[in-house]
């Protein structure tokens, strides 16, 4: 029959599978507790050391997640991976129940060290005088050392020194123990505590790989369109060991769905920020361009009124006063001369001062802006290396990522198919 697409497999869009800031496996298991024999947890009932998980012998010699070799493209989930959003209110509960046992065994522990405390203090003493008299014995010894080892007093002191200390480390040996079982009080208070949060979620993330395990075997079971109450009592016949493997599996199989989203959201962002850089530089090198138009065009102005408006006038000015001698005082064509005089005057005036040292400062801004962007150039240039570095990175990620993902959904679907055939015939 035609298989379908199961549905469990987009994965990518589950908002609630994703992780919890919460305490991971590994660091649970590096805070195994050290219990002594005055550990307030292993006075009551041992507390076992977390051990990595061991998947059952799969039948037929199918492999499983745990005993596959580890490749390049290997995703290991994590409690924190698996449980996601998942059993919120009975994580609440176990860690309020957590603190509880935290805060019993802290006062117990408190306690206990109390009792301690002054047998402590005359184990310290006693240390303190066997330490003075074995430096009273040294010295003794250290003042006969260069006498012959037959010399009578000389052994006679080593001997008295060899016996302090003994008594020393006798001492020392007793008040080290107590002030070390005191100590493992303390710290086996916090490292309980990470010994049962790690026990329960390890217990959540059997139920979650179940869950997952018995939802793939299901839709598994719709896709070869069996119904309802078919796939119901396949389920109960389904060998537990298939159905352990497909859970693990389905497991893996999330959490590599939701990496692969994760790498191409990256890969998607540093090809934004490549986008978005490319355009920076694009628009800089115009802004750049129109800067050196400017000095350019300001730099002409004031060549111009140099070596051009500014000398007509002069010489317009010398003729204008040339014509001055031609007419009386009294007479109104010289009124009106002498006016164009002071307008000419009043002109090379503006240029000189006014004109000239404005577009002269134009063009100096302008280059001066021209420098700033050649700057911001090369400060955009190694941006975009090193963000094209980061997309080459991105993209291959993302690649490996979705791989990685896609094999996951192949060995789930093959053995979501092992495990339905795998059940008696009766029922297929």
């Amino acid at each position: 029959m035609p298989e379908k697409a199961p549905k469990y497999l987009d994965v990518g869009s589950r908002r609630d599978a994703e992780p919890t800031p919460a305490t991971t496996p590994e660091a649970l298991v590096a805070a195994t507790p050290d219990t002594g024999p005055t550990s307030v947890a292993s006075s009551e009932a041992p507390v076992p050391t977390i051990t990595a998980d061991t998947a059952p012998p799969s039948p037929d010699g199918l492999p499983t997640p745990d005993t596959e070799p580890a490749t390049s493209t290997e995703t290991f989930t994590t409690d924190v991976e698996i449980l996601g959003k998942h059993y919120p209110i009975r994580q609440m509960i176990r860690e309020a129940g957590n603190q509880r046992m935290r805060a019993v065994e802290s006062v117990s522990a408190s306690w206990k060290n109390m009792l301690d405390t002054p047998g402590k203090m005359r184990l310290g003493l006693v240390r303190s005088l066997a330490e003075g008299r074995l430096n009273r014995k040294k010295a003794k010894f250290e003042a006969v050392s260069h006498l012959s080892d037959r010399n009578w007093l000389k052994r006679r002191r080593k001997n008295k020194m060899l016996k302090a200390q003994k008594k020393f480390d006798t001492a020392n040996e007793k008040y080290q123990g107590r002030k070390d079982r005191m100590t493992a009080r303390r710290e086996n208070v916090g490292k309980n505590v990470e010994q049962r949060r790690a026990n329960y979620r390890k217990e959540l993330r059997a139920r979650r790989e179940t869950a997952l395990g018995r939802r793939a075997l299901r839709h598994e079971l719709r896709a070869q369109d069996a119904g309802r109450f078919e796939a119901r009592a396949i389920l109960k016949d389904i060998p537990k060991e298939h159905l352990e493997r497909v859970g693990k599996l389905a497991a893996t199989a999330y959490a590599s769905e939701r990496k692969a989203a994760q790498a191409d959201k990256q890969k998607k962002a540093t090809i934004s920020h490549e986008t978005r850089t490319l355009e920076a530089i694009s628009d800089n090198r115009r802004r750049m361009g129109e800067a050196a138009n400017e000095a350019k065009k300001a730099d002409g102005i004031v060549e111009k009124l140099k070596t051009e408006t500014i000398p007509k006038a002069k010489e317009h000015l010398e003729s204008l006063q040339a014509q001055l001698d031609d007419y009386e005082d009294d007479d109104p064509a010289r009124t009106s001369l002498q006016i164009q005089i002071q307008e000419t005057e009043d002109r090379i005036a503006i240029y000189e001062q006014r004109e000239v040292p404005y577009w002269s400062q134009v063009a100096l801004s302008n280059r001066q802006r021209v420098l700033t962007l050649d700057e911001n150039h090369s400060t955009l240039t190694a941006n975009l290396t090193q963000n094209t570095t980061a997309k080459k990175a991105a993209v291959t990620n993302a690649t490996s990522a979705r791989a990685t993902a896609d094999t996951h959904k192949a060995e789930l679907l093959k053995a979501a198919a092992e495990a339905t055939d795998s059940a008696p015939e009766s029922n297929n």
